[in-house]
């Protein structure tokens, strides 16, 4: 999981709004689309927490064509479409057609970032309440494969965050 970024390799721009906003970051790389649970064992061998590896998940919301909204939540959880949309006040969310993702946020299935996405979307983004216990969290760098791991209240308070319940227990 954990393997630093070669000195070669360039930042991505989501590496770089960190940088302007002097938020300190570790560059890893995660292969969850390749690898899946294996890459999970490998994170927790090395001491990551499994629940603290975010996938970041766009939603449509209302099927308002301008209505979207951004979920993280840990790559192994799933997500209550209905409690998302009872905890935002919105009459219904869906997943938002992974096909036009690069249209709609600017990132590839795979690479969607809540740093991008709201940066330069301005879309909300919201988190899995179940994260607060993590003082570190893992996010997209904005590139399939690469992550960037940072302080949970950085990222949140970078991107104006709100913490809501996604899965019904």
């Amino acid at each position: 999981m954990a393997k630093k970024k070669k000195q070669t390799e360039k930042k991505t721009n989501d590496e770089r709004i960190l940088d302007q906003h002097h938020i300190a970051y570790e560059e890893v790389s995660f292969d969850w689309l390749g690898k899946g649970k294996d890459a999970l064992l490998e994170a927790e061998t090395l001491g990551v927490p499994s629940e603290s590896i975010l996938k970041t998940i766009v939603m449509q919301a209302n099927n308002d064509s301008k209505d979207y909204v951004v979920v993280c939540l840990p790559l192994e959880y799933e997500i209550d479409l209905k409690l998302v949309a009872h905890e935002l006040g919105k009459k219904q969310v869906h997943l938002a057609d992974n096909k036009n993702l690069i249209n709609i946020t600017g990132y590839i299935h795979g690479a969607n970032t809540p740093i991008g996405i709201n940066i330069r979307k301005g879309f909300p983004v919201y988190f899995d309440e179940r994260i607060k216990k993590y003082d570190l969290i893992s996010v997209s760098a904005g590139k399939v494969g690469r992550s960037v791991r940072l302080k949970r209240d950085d990222l949140v308070n970078l991107i104006a965050g709100k913490y809501i319940k996604v899965e019904a227990k």
